[in-house]
């Protein structure tokens, strides 16, 4: 026998109105979460990175000379260097006894390692600096300016979610890269 009552519409079904609440509600959310944890990355990432700045220095005191290499972490977090590389007029220079060939003789020399290094947020360190008996004609601006002149210094650093970047001494922003090892590094 065939059921007489008449049938209500979908939308007078409380089970389906509400099951379609649920399903939108529960998409939403997830939506929500998902952009959240986004956030939250991007929020991790920036309160750890690091930002090397590369720079040649010069001073005259005390009638010594000094020149070298300064790497400075100006970011929030620590770097962990993983490959240094100079280059004298655009050839690779392997280690320091080929930079100190490329140098005015007779310096006196001190040297610290990068490569591998940690270097914490607010820290610098130098590669290198070489010490001379200064000249009376010697002014530490117009020795930096020549050395600038013919070299490049590049430092490949990551941050401690492995995110990695390359900065130079060329003064521009740090250059994000996939990783490090893809060029040869000079062991400084």
């Amino acid at each position: 026998m065939a059921d007489l009552r008449p049938r209500r519409p979908w939308h007078q079904h409380f089970e389906t109105v509400g099951s379609i609440t649920a399903i939108v509600v529960g998409v939403a959310a997830l939506f929500v979460s998902f952009d959240q944890s986004r956030v939250m990355r991007e929020e991790i990432r920036a309160s750890i990175w690091p930002a090397l700045q590369v720079d040649g220095f010069a001073s005259l005191e005390d009638e010594v000379l000094a020149i070298g290499l300064n790497v400075e972490n100006a970011g929030v977090g620590p770097a962990l260097i993983q490959r240094v590389t100079i280059r004298h007029e655009g050839t690779l220079v392997n280690d320091l006894d080929e930079l100190l060939a490329l140098m005015p003789p007779d310096a006196d020399v001190s040297r610290m390692t990068l490569t591998g290094r940690v270097l914490a947020a607010g820290a610098s360190a130098r590669a290198f600096e070489l010490r001379y008996p200064a000249q009376e004609t010697d002014d530490a601006l117009d020795v930096l300016g020549g050395l600038l002149a013919g070299w490049s210094t590049e430092v490949c650093y990551c941050s401690t979610l492995d995110q990695c970047w390359v900065a130079g001494s060329d003064r521009s922003s740090p250059s994000m890269v996939e990783r490090c090892d893809d060029q040869p590094a000079g062991s400084f």
